[in-house]
C-alpha cells in the first residue's frame, strides 16, 4: 500500500508526486502544487535531477500556468511534520537564491521562479524585454504563475515574483552539460551578455527587435515558460539515449578528465617506491615497479568503468 500523498501547507490540496529521471539511472521524487506554483524538495533532490528529469519538470511547471494562482501564505507548514518553515538564503554560482526550509530539515518549498533562478535560467526583464513582449504578445506574463503583469510593475501582482525572461541557451546547456547533443540546432540559441546584445553573433539588438536575433536568427530569450520548454523539448530523445548509452565523444571526455588525477597518483607511487627502495637498500632493478603496476591497474579499472557506462 502506497503512503498517502503529501498535502501542500499553503492551500491544503494533495501535492502532485512526480517521478523524474536522476543521475546514473536513479529516480527522483519531487512534489509539485499546481495552484500554488510551488515545488517541494526533500533534502537535495533538485541537485540529483538529470537533464531529462529537469526537462520533464519544466514541462510539468508550464502545464500548471493555466490555473488560477493561489497566493502564498507568510509561513506555510512543512507537508511532512506540519512544523514551521523559515526563509533561507543560499549563495549559488548564479547569485542568491531563496527557499522556505523546514526547521526539522525535512525539505523546502520553492516557487517555480525561485527554482529556475537558482539554476541560472532566469534573468529580470529589462525595459527592452518588456517592450518586445508588449509588441509581440500585447501583454507581459509572469514566468512563475503565468498571470498578467503591468508594463511598469516591479513584481507580479499575483505571486510577487520579479518579471523575468527565460535564457534558452543556458537551459540547453543545463540539460546537457557534457555536450552529448552539441550538434543539435537548439544549441545555436545564444544566451545574452546584456539586454541589447546577441551573444550568438555579437549583433546589437534594437529595442523594437523580436525575440530572435535579426542577423543570425538565434533565439535569444523567451518570456514564457511553455515557450522555453517547447524550444528545448527536441533534445528529449537525444538526452534519454545519452543517459542509456553515452556518446563516444563524451566517453573520451570522461577518460581525459581522469588523466590528471591518474598522473598525480603515478608520481606519488613512484615517490613511495623510491622511499621504500632507499630504506631497504634494494636496487631499482631488484623490485617490481610499483608505479607501473599501479598505472596498469588504474587504467584497467578506468576502462572497465567506461565500458560498463557504455553498454549499460
Amino acid at each position: 500500500m502506497s503512503p498517502p500523498a503529501l498535502r501542500c501547507g499553503n492551500c491544503g490540496n494533495a501535492l502532485q508526486a512526480l517521478r523524474l529521471a536522476g543521475h546514473y539511472g536513479s529516480a527522483v521524487e519531487i512534489d509539485l502544487c499546481p495552484p500554488c506554483h510551488l515545488v517541494w524538495f526533500d533534502a537535495i533532490e533538485s541537485a540529483r535531477l538529470s537533464g531529462p528529469g529537469l526537462l520533464a519538470l519544466i514541462g510539468d511547471m508550464a502545464a500548471t500556468q493555466s490555473l488560477a494562482h493561489q497566493g502564498l501564505r507568510p509561513s506555510p507548514p512543512c507537508p511532512r511534520c506540519q512544523g514551521p518553515v523559515r526563509p533561507v538564503h543560499n549563495q549559488t554560482r548564479w547569485g542568491k537564491s531563496q527557499q522556505l526550509e523546514c526547521g526539522q530539515r525535512h525539505g523546502a518549498y520553492q516557487s517555480f521562479a525561485q527554482f529556475l533562478s537558482e539554476k541560472g535560467l532566469l534573468r529580470p526583464m529589462s525595459s527592452a524585454d518588456r517592450q518586445r513582449a508588449l509588441q509581440r504578445d500585447r501583454a507581459i506574463h509572469c514566468v512563475n504563475c503565468g498571470g498578467a503583469v503591468g508594463a511598469a510593475d516591479a513584481t507580479c501582482p499575483w505571486c510577487q515574483s520579479v518579471p523575468s525572461v527565460f535564457d534558452v541557451a543556458r537551459l540547453a546547456q543545463a540539460l546537457d552539460p557534457e555536450g552529448a547533443t552539441r550538434g543539435h540546432a537548439v544549441h545555436a540559441t545564444g544566451s545574452r551578455k546584456g539586454a541589447l546584445g546577441c551573444q550568438a553573433c555579437g549583433t546589437a539588438l534594437p529595442a523594437d527587435a523580436g525575440w530572435q536575433c535579426p542577423q543570425c536568427q538565434a533565439t535569444v530569450t523567451t518570456p514564457g515558460l511553455a515557450e522555453a520548454h517547447r524550444l528545448v523539448s527536441a533534445l528529449g530523445p537525444a538526452l534519454a539515449a545519452h543517459a542509456h548509452k553515452p556518446a563516444p565523444h563524451v566517453v573520451q571526455q570522461r577518460l581525459a578528465a581522469q588523466e590528471g588525477g591518474l598522473q598525480r597518483q603515478r608520481e606519488r607511487a613512484r615517490a613511495m617506491q623510491a622511499e621504500a627502495d632507499a630504506a631497504s637498500g634494494r636496487k631499482r632493478h631488484e623490485a617490481p615497479d610499483l608505479a607501473d603496476t599501479f598505472s596498469a591497474l588504474e587504467w584497467a579499472v578506468t576502462l572497465l568503468r567506461a565500458l560498463r557506462r557504455w553498454w549499460t
